[in-house]
């Protein structure tokens, strides 16, 4: 029987973020789903089913908290951590009532990042 890969859900954006966690998953043997916009990672998580989601707080079109809650309103269990420009605490606080696992700011940090993806995604 073969091993499922894990899916993992990128929601930025920014681009270049986007490209940049995209090809840090794939060397580990997870498959990376792209997104960069909030209405594009609802389509998304509603078609894949990702076990996993990178989602970015500030988006012009909906912000991350509000598609937080809306993913966890459809699977409860999902795995997400909230990526963030500002280290701002009451922000994080939201994210974490509303179900969020973690937090990570920008720049990422690869070794930050590979402590996270050790902790909840392998």
């Amino acid at each position: 029987m073969a091993i499922e890969k894990k899916k993992v859900l990128i929601v930025d954006d920014e681009i270049e973020i986007v490209d940049f966690l995209s090809r840090f998953l794939q060397r580990l043997g997870i498959t990376a789903i792209k997104a960069n916009s909030g209405e594009e990672a609802l389509k998304k998580y509603n078609e894949l089913h990702p076990d996993f989601i990178f989602l970015d707080i500030q988006m012009p079109d909906k912000d991350g908290l509000t598609i937080l809650k809306e993913i966890k309103k459809i699977d409860d269990s999902v795995k997400i951590i909230m990526i963030t420009g500002k280290d701002d605490e009451e922000l994080q606080a939201k994210a974490k009532k509303y179900g969020a696992l973690d937090y990570i700011t920008k720049p990422l940090d690869l070794g930050e990042l590979s402590i996270k993806i050790d902790d909840y995604i392998l």
